[in-house]
């Protein structure tokens, strides 16, 4: 944010990533604790690790994943305290249930995604992360425009960001391919379709920084501040800025979880392990975000460090730990802190 915008964040209210000539409203009064949901939006072109991001926060390789667009609808996904399997049901064009599954795999929720009958579909379960998020928290997958390959994608994202009563908006940046004419014009539409909606915080995932060089150069903070100006060239004045490994937070918390990994994913945890200890704030120092939320996501990792020094002859527990440690300098442990704080603020009369 701007040199105002994270002190106002942290004081009262958290806005949207301010854009230019933007018209504020205030939001509806949100229901009933209850029966309450709080709804984040996640928005991306191709290639950006957008479904990877998702499945970290979900703690579980629950939607697929691959070197290509594989999003071709919306996908809800609830976390539902308490369930010991995600349901799911796929939906055609006109609202009309096609199928529901108790326990959906990863392959019939591709099948679904592929069907060209399918526009929307609809998960519920437990996320596989501790702490738990508090129930009701909603992910909205949307299959961002991949270089006209397919007009539908850009619409239906577009029908998302206008008919999805969002509370946060997560737009995924891959930091190795900013700029793209795809990712200008999704932010562009983006800017222009948000002028007229109520202000909601925006988080820019700046993804991927694992794969940065530093040896060619190529440095975390350098990227965060190219993001910076890319973004406010765009219109978004004080973007909050998160760099992020999406993937290697997803596998160790797959790793936690006693899932099977894959040979592929088992060597980039080890890459990801090994480098832990090298700098470990590197991530957490280049965010762009409000300060109280940096002093929160630094407290959670020296506790950790506390606890690693404590129990150094468990190998069992000192891998967890480390295991833990990468989750939380890994970005997500910031984004999930900046939710769960606008959640408060949003609660709040």
């Amino acid at each position: 944010m701007g040199d105002l915008g994270a002190e106002q964040y942290g004081q009262k209210l958290m806005t949207r990533s301010t854009v230019t000539s933007a018209k504020t409203r205030k939001s509806a009064r949100s229901a009933p604790a209850a029966n309450a949901t709080f709804d984040v939006l996640v928005l991306a072109t191709m290639s950006a690790g957008k479904t990877s991001f998702i499945n970290a926060l979900i703690g579980q390789e629950l939607l697929h994943t691959a070197n290509e667009a594989t999003t071709a609808c919306v996908t809800r996904v609830e976390h539902r305290q308490g369930t010991r399997r995600f349901s799911g049901a796929c939906y055609c064009y006109n609202d009309t249930e096609l199928a529901y599954e108790r326990s959906p795999s990863v392959a019939l929720l591709r099948d679904w995604n592929a069907d060209a009958e399918v526009k929307r579909i609809s998960l519920a379960g437990t996320f596989k992360v501790l702490p738990r998020p508090a129930p009701g928290l909603v992910l909205h997958d949307t299959p961002g425009p991949n270089n006209s390959q397919d007009e539908s994608h850009a619409r239906l994202t577009l029908e998302a960001i206008r008919n999805v009563s969002f509370k946060a908006l997560c737009y995924v940046l891959n930091a190795s391919q900013l700029g793209t004419r795809d990712d200008r014009l999704l932010l562009e539409q983006l800017r222009e379709e948000l002028v007229t909606k109520p202000a909601q915080p925006i988080y820019f995932i700046l993804n991927k920084v694992d794969l940065l060089d530093p040896e060619k150069g190529e440095s975390v903070e350098g990227y965060v501040h190219m993001a910076q100006r890319y973004l406010r060239d765009i219109g978004f004045e004080q973007p909050i800025i998160i760099p992020t490994m999406a993937s290697a937070a997803l596998y160790a918390r797959k790793a936690l979880s006693a899932d099977t990994l894959t040979r592929a994913q088992r060597s980039q945890l080890r890459q990801a392990l090994d480098v832990l200890d090298s700098n470990k704030r590197a991530l957490l120092n280049a965010t762009v975000a409000p300060d109280l939320i940096k002093r929160r996501v630094g407290k959670a990792l020296d506790s950790l460090e506390r606890k690693q020094q404590a129990n150094q002859s468990d190998t069992r527990a000192s891998d967890k730990n480390k295991l833990r440690q990468l989750v939380t300098i890994s970005g997500l442990k910031t984004i999930e802190v900046l939710i769960n704080h606008q959640r408060r603020l949003d609660e709040q009369p």
